[in-house]
Formats: structure tokens, C-alpha cells, sequence
């Protein structure tokens, strides 16, 4: 059997979907497989870092625009290369392909505009791609054989705004990869720290504009915290960028020098980051499924988040959970984690065992299996 992966976010999306489509390849490659895979990219896949292996070959087909990419390109390339089924992680499918498809859906695409939580703001293309996503939408989850959700809060939501049928739907959680763990090493947590600014130990947060991860939120309950004012907060993403509105609520919380912005990092300096904090942060509005407080917990953090959406069913009792809009309770969780070191190492155990339960072997397998349902 021939499975096709639509893996074009890996080129356009650094985080969320494009990490996934990434590490699905990473352990494709990494195992012998019964099947033959070609994953369908817009840049060489030398470039994009991805490995080399007999089991899957790579399909380049570059384009500008996503749209062409869903509804022409990547039909034609499927075609070509004689594909048996699809794999795909966009909310539209190619509806020009005749053959069995199986969606991997990580969030409800109405979910986001309902929140206004769209970063890109109201730009033609964005808007066009709105617009196609509300007509296609519905025809893309009808069309796939199969859907495959990261949570059962996702399942939940499909059924319940569009009626997909339970036996359609399969929960197969995603996972982080292997390099998302501990840091054992004192002197290593020192220098990062120091290097970034934060020598006295810092709360991460991501901030990269999207009004979803509520910065505000994670700001006030930073400035609300009684805790020594050497603790910085880390603010990881492109979001504090140019962003005169967040800056002058972080003026107005008296932050300025408490607050540090390191802007889009790496993977690698992203692993140091979560492994030399103190404390994640995260009181997102809303979560298909949230894979960085996954990551987090990998790497021996201890985890304040929401108790909303995905989230309170991704960590389980693994983390500290709050209404995502009680700064006052994100506050005290702060509070609590820094004055009983004791407990925040407990919460740091229990957090590293939890996140060792999620598996990209085993998220893989479930997915091929799906493939195969599909083909039956």
C-alpha cells in the first residue's frame, strides 16, 4: 500500500501542526515499515532537515499560495505517484482527489473564528482562506473516510456542531519528541539563564500574537504574584514584536524590567528554555489539543494551565489548572509553586511520568492503521 502525507506545514509552520507533520516523518524513518509513505512537500526535504530512508520518498511541488497547494497541486501529485490513500493535517481537503482520505484534525476551524482567534489578522488573503475554510470545511469532514483527533474534547466538538458519527472518529493523541527532555545539568541551567537574562530563574510563556494563549492573562497573574521581583517571565514568540498594545499593558502592570522578550527561537534553544524554567505558564482560551505543555512537562517543568478545552484532559493531574480568565488563580498557583520547592518537584516527577505515556511510535501506528481502515 501507497500512503500519501500532505506534510506542506512543515515549511510554514515552525510550531502546532508543522511539529507534527515533522516528527510523524522523523518516525517514519525511523523504523521499517510495511507500507511505502511519500510525503508531499513545497521545499526539498535536504532543506526542510528531514531524513533519508528507503520506505519514504519525498514529492516536491513548490507554490506560493496554500490554497493552490490543497485544491490543485497536491491532487496532481497524488495522482502521479499513485496513491492509495492520503494522510492530511489541513481542516480542507483536495476535493478533486477520488481516493479514500483520512483528516487528522487537530482543531475545529469555526472553534477559532467564533474566539477571533485568527493571528493573521484581516488581510485579503487571510480572508479568502477564511472564507474557503466555511465552504470547504464541512464537504472535507463529510469526504474523509476517517478523522483522527489528538483529544476526545475535539472528538466532542465534531460530533457535536456537525454530527460526525462515533465510528468515524478515532482519538490518537499526538506526543513531543525525544528531545523535549530533562536537563541534569546544574551549570548548563545556569548559563542559560544567565544568557537570557534571568540569572535568578524565570516562568515561560508563548506569546506569538495569538489571542488564544492569553498573554494578558499570563502577564497579570505575573505582576499579581507575591514573589521575588528577580524572577523574570520569559516571553517566547513573535508576539511582543511590534506589538505597541501589549507593551503598554506591560508598562501599566510596572513589568518593564521584569518582563524578558526573546522573540522566535529555535528548537534547540526552545528545548533550554523549557529546561531551565521554573514555572510554565499557559491559560489558553482554547486547545485542540496543547502540545506545549506536553513539551513542557518533558522537560521538568511544573505546569500552570487552563482547565478548560483540551488542556485539563492532556495533563491530567499532572499540573496545576485554573479558569483561564482568573489571573488571580494563575497568581496563586505561582505563589505556590515558588515558596514549596518540595511540592513544585513533586508536580516536576509526576509531570515527566505523565508525558512519557504519549508515544510517536505510537501515534504513527495509529495512524497507519486508520490508513488501512480507510483502503478496507
Amino acid at each position: 500500500m501507497r500512503i500519501g502525507i500532505d506534510a506542506i506545514h512543515i515549511s510554514r509552520n515552525l510550531k502546532g501542526v508543522g511539529r507534527v507533520e515533522r516528527n510523524i516523518v522523523h518516525t517514519l524513518a525511523e523504523a521499517t515499515q510495511p507500507h511505502e509513505f511519500v510525503v508531499f512537500l513545497d521545499r526539498d526535504s535536504s532543506e526542510l532537515g528531514l531524513p533519508q530512508c528507503d520506505s519514504v520518498l519525498y514529492s516536491v511541488n513548490k507554490t506560493k499560495s496554500l490554497i493552490e497547494w490543497e485544491q490543485v497541486r497536491l491532487n496532481r501529485a497524488a495522482r502521479k505517484h499513485q496513491i492509495d490513500c492520503l494522510l492530511t493535517l489541513s481542516d480542507r481537503i483536495p476535493l478533486m482527489f477520488s481516493g479514500p482520505i483520512v483528516m487528522y484534525l487537530f482543531e475545529i476551524p469555526d472553534r477559532r473564528r467564533e474566539l477571533s482567534l485568527d493571528s493573521k489578522g484581516t488581510g485579503f488573503y487571510q480572508r479568502t482562506s477564511d472564507n474557503l475554510t466555511r465552504l470547504v470545511f464541512p464537504t472535507s469532514i463529510e469526504r474523509a473516510r476517517l478523522i483522527a483527533v489528538p483529544s476526545k474534547f475535539t472528538a466532542n466538538e465534531l460530533q457535536a456542531k456537525y454530527g460526525v458519527l462515533d465510528r468515524k472518529i478515532m482519538v490518537v493523541p499526538a506526543a513531543v519528541s525525544s528531545k523535549f527532555c530533562p536537563q541534569p545539568n546544574p551549570e548548563h541551567r545556569q548559563q542559560v539563564q544567565k544568557h537570557y537574562g534571568a540569572a535568578e530563574g524565570y516562568i515561560l510563556h508563548f506569546s506569538s500574537g495569538d489571542p488564544r494563549e492569553n498573554t494578558e492573562v499570563a502577564l497579570r497573574a505575573f505582576s499579581l504574584a507575591q514573589i521575588p521581583d528577580k524572577i523574570k517571565m520569559i516571553l517566547v514568540g513573535d508576539g511582543h514584536t511590534d506589538n505597541k498594545s501589549l507593551q503598554r499593558k506591560i508598562d501599566n502592570m510596572g513589568l518593564n524590567d521584569r518582563v524578558i522578550s526573546v522573540g522566535y527561537v529555535s528548537d534547540r534553544d526552545l528545548v533550554d528554555l523549557y529546561q531551565t524554567a521554573d514555572i510554565y505558564i499557559d491559560p489558553s482560551l482554547y486547545e485542540g489539543f496543547g502540545l506545549q505543555v506536553l513539551e513542557a512537562m518533558s522537560c521538568g517543568v511544573p505546569v500552570l494551565c487552563s482547565n478548560t478545552t483540551s488542556l485539563a484532559e492532556i495533563v491530567g493531574d499532572a499540573a496545576i489548572t485554573c479558569k483561564p480568565t482568573d489571573a488571580e488563580a494563575f497568581a496563586d498557583g505561582i505563589e505556590y509553586l515558588v515558596s514549596n520547592p518540595m511540592q513544585a518537584n513533586l508536580m516536576i516527577d509526576a509531570g515527566i511520568r505523565h508525558a512519557s505515556d504519549y508515544s510517536w511510535s505510537k501515534t504513527v501506528a495509529q495512524l497507519i492503521d486508520l490508513c488501512e481502515h480507510a483502503i478496507d
